[in-house]
């Protein structure tokens, strides 16, 4: 049956494969017509129909799979929220990374400003100390100059020195005089110079001042101005919540007031209901309303002898009643007592009877038991020495889960 319904697997796959429309191509005369053979597909689907037939096997022959299967959807929910997770990660990881990498290239670019700012100040620094604070620009250099005994040699052009005076020499610089003269007036003119930078340069610290005292004058104007206008609103929202209270304290004082008036009015009408009422008067007709039994508590002052005789008359009607009904009651009880005890007896005897009916039932089970009891012992001793008596071998459990079928 097996290799029956692979061979009609193979036959439905080559139909259906010859059934499929390619597309038209035109074929060169010089190649080859290939044709697939219909033995191959067939044992192509004799294999992949083999193949599926084990898996179905291992699906079926594991308990676990079989009994529990598999929630498919549970675990598509479980990787799509862990995809989801994960791709919320990555996105937050690059967002991260990008704002690392943005805070990075303003930190560098900070600190190129930074290390440009600091450059040019070392820059100026050494060409102001270049131009302006050399060792002989000094006040106290002709303490320590090197040169100083040159400086002081005696230069004299006067032709009567002679080269037997020693104070002419070949050589010997006699414009250092001149020289010196140069020299202090280029002392002079750097001096200038240096005090008009100086003075330039306080200038500007003196506007750089007066600017930041402007500035600090505007802000405190501006604190100040700020701070009247929150005292006036303050004093303003003081003055109205004083004018608010001083209404409310009005109106609370004439609505004391009017309740004062209205409570001597209701004090004036109750003295007046009190000494003029029907309570004080001790009026015995106001007492019944609208002549009926019911009566007036806040004018009574007693019943008469009349009601009174009346009602102990009605009480003793109600005790002649109350012992009537006692009596009735106490029949009925005694009546239902009898039939209680009738009751008692039969359920008694009813229960006997189903007692014994029980008995016998239970007997004749316990006999059908035992006979039956007998007849499966003789059966199986029939089957066991006279119906059984070939005992199966491996190969008939062998045939059994050889297919998913």
């Amino acid at each position: 049956m097996e290799s029956c319904h692979l061979a009609k697997e193979s036959n439905h796959f080559i139909h259906h494969w010859r059934g499929v429309h390619l597309p038209h191509y035109t074929v060169p005369s010089n190649m080859y017509k290939v044709e697939i053979p219909s033995d191959t597909l067939r044992d192509a689907a004799i294999r992949r129909r083999r193949q599926l037939d084990e898996e179905r096997k291992q699906r079926i022959f594991d308990p676990k799979i079989r009994v529990l299967g598999i929630d498919v959807k549970s675990l598509d929910d479980q990787i799509r929220i862990k995809n989801e997770v994960k791709r919320a990660e990555k996105e937050r990881d690059a967002s991260f990374d990008r704002a690392m990498r943005q805070t990075n290239a303003i930190l560098q670019h900070l600190d190129a400003e930074a290390a440009t700012k600091c450059r040019d100040q070392l820059k100026a620094l050494n060409e102001y100390r270049t131009s302006h604070q050399q060792p002989w620009q000094r006040r106290e250099y002709d303490l320590y100059n090197p040169k100083a005994l040159k400086a002081e040699q005696v230069v004299d052009d006067d032709s009567k020195i002679g080269a037997s005076s020693c104070q002419k020499f070949e050589g010997e610089d006699l414009a250092s005089t001149e020289r010196k003269r140069l020299q202090q007036e280029q002392m002079k003119t750097w001096a200038k110079q240096s005090i008009w930078e100086g003075r330039m340069r306080r200038l500007k610290e003196s506007e750089e001042q007066r600017r930041y005292e402007e500035y600090q004058r505007d802000v405190d104007e501006k604190v100040l101005a700020l701070q009247k206008a929150t005292q006036d609103a303050r004093a303003a929202q003081a003055k109205a919540d004083k004018e608010l209270n001083l209404k409310l304290a009005e109106f609370k004082r004439l609505r004391e007031a009017e309740q004062r008036r209205f409570e001597e009015q209701q004090n004036v009408k109750e003295l007046n209901s009190q000494i003029n009422g029907d309570f004080l008067t001790e009026r015995p007709d106001v007492f019944n309303i609208g002549g009926g039994h019911q009566v007036r508590v806040d004018v009574f002052k007693g019943i008469t002898r009349e009601q009174s005789a009346y009602i102990m008359q009605v009480q003793e009607q109600q005790r002649a009643e109350a012992q009537a009904q006692r009596e009735q009651k106490r029949r009925e009880e005694e009546r239902l007592a009898s039939q209680e005890a009738a009751n008692t007896r039969a359920a008694m005897l009813l229960e006997r009877e189903k007692a014994r009916k029980t008995r016998e039932e239970a007997i004749q089970m316990r006999l059908a038991n035992k006979a039956k009891s007998e007849e499966d012992k003789l059966r199986k001793h029939y089957l066991d020495k006279v119906v059984y008596t070939n005992k199966p071998t491996d190969d008939y459990f062998a045939q059994f889960n050889t297919t998913s079928r």
